[in-house]
């Protein structure tokens, strides 16, 4: 199941790429939702991204403000990324 998961936040990750430059905004959408996804089902992609938006101040803000804009469940997978306050 977990294969599963991750190919279809593979297929969401390229099709943003894909699409990010175009006049359109559906790029980030898709790179968030899977992110998402890859977030939601491993708890190591969870401390990895942890530990990167602690260093990287600018993606922290970049994924913070994802999080005020995505629905409720998706912005609490996002929260469970959260840098912890020392």
């Amino acid at each position: 199941m977990k294969l599963l998961w991750w190919s279809l936040a593979a297929v969401f990750i390229l099709l943003g790429l894909a699409t990010l430059w175009l006049p359109v905004p559906t790029g980030v959408p898709l790179l968030a939702l899977g992110m998402i996804i890859i977030v939601g089902t491993s708890r190591g992609a969870t401390r990895m991204l942890r530990m990167r938006r602690r260093h990287l101040p600018r993606l922290n803000d970049a994924i913070t403000w994802v999080e005020d804009r995505s629905p409720l469940r998706f912005a609490r997978i996002l929260k469970r990324t959260r840098p912890r306050k020392k």
